[in-house]
């Protein structure tokens, strides 16, 4: 759930987060699957956490779904035949702990970049401890959000948007680093992430975006200026059928039956025949309690979309 506090208490957030937080090169034969929860290496019991599953599902290639479904005894035949196949291409894994718990599985071609790692690039770019962020965070995913109050505009009379940046990662392989515009819309508490001109989502395969932080974070801050446009063709382009767009928009952009029930319902709270109806609805419904930090965090992304489909 997305909370508004300081840098400094989210910074303090994310360091609790990881304080049992370490990386290992684990070899291939040392492991051993009991099941899809737990895992042996070197004879040492760690559970497997959701986050991990997915990713040792992806790298074996045993559709997740299939395996989660599997009793344990096909379960550990499954995992331990495939990861021996693994180790035909590959010695060894890089896995990342929780303590006890694995939270992740990689080549050693991964390059993890942690949140304290952004966190602290943050401060030396000149971001104020006590300045106010827009934070979430939990196992999967960290999304930070810095509005900027003195460029605020008006999209009505009473209706402002606050520009800002929106920087989300993850240390456990759901998405890349991403660093992109952000819209905050007052009257309502919405947030959108929109994309820019600029280069803002890096792989975890490559330091380059620590070096390149501060020309990235100004490329940013300067477009999230220019969203104004936007919004304001947005409340001029009509929509004939609004429930109908937001289904389309929601099977273009594979979003759950779900999660679109949750969209159509954010719909009704603010009804209106524009694209700006239609975006709010998806940027609503990423404020609900239900939501996990990525699932949220995607609608967002998806309302900043649906703003970059806008034309004259």
């Amino acid at each position: 759930m997305q909370a508004i506090q300081t840098l400094e208490s989210a910074i303090i957030r994310v360091h609790e987060q990881s304080a049992n937080h370490y990386d290992e090169t684990i070899a291939i034969r040392d492991m051993r699957f009991r099941d899809f929860e737990q895992l042996e290496i070197a004879g040492q019991s760690f559970a497997v956490l959701p986050s991990a599953q997915r990713l040792i599902a992806n790298r074996l290639r045993i559709p997740f779904s299939y395996l989660s479904r599997c009793p344990v005894d096909l379960q550990q035949s499954n995992l331990n035949y495939w990861l021996e196949r693994e180790s035909f291409n590959r010695q060894s894994l890089l896995c990342r702990f929780d303590g006890h718990a694995l939270r992740a599985v990689f080549t050693e071609r991964y390059t993890a970049i942690d949140h304290m790692e952004i966190l602290t690039k943050m401060l030396e770019y000149g971001f104020d401890p006590a300045g106010e962020v827009h934070f979430s965070i939990d196992q999967e995913i960290m999304v930070l959000k810095v509005p900027e109050y003195d460029r605020q505009f008006l999209v009505s009379e009473r209706d402002k948007i606050v520009p800002g940046i929106s920087i989300a990662n993850s240390e456990v392989g759901i998405l890349a680093l991403s660093i992109e515009a952000f819209y905050y819309r007052l009257i309502c508490t919405n947030g959108l992430v929109a994309k820019t001109a600029v280069n803002s989502r890096y792989k975890h395969i490559s330091r380059r975006v620590l070096d390149e932080f501060p020309d990235v974070l100004r490329g940013v801050v300067h477009q999230s200026r220019h969203g104004q446009d936007r919004f304001l063709i947005s409340t001029q382009t009509p929509v004939d059928n609004p429930e109908q767009t937001i289904e389309t928009f929601a099977r273009q952009f594979q979003i759950t039956q779900n999660e679109t029930a949750i969209i159509k319902q954010a719909y009704f709270h603010e009804p209106g025949a524009t694209m700006f109806h239609v975006i709010q609805a998806f940027t609503r419904a990423a404020q609900a309690p239900s939501l996990s930090a990525i699932n949220a965090y995607r609608l967002e992304r998806v309302g900043g979309n649906l703003l970059g489909m806008v034309r004259n």
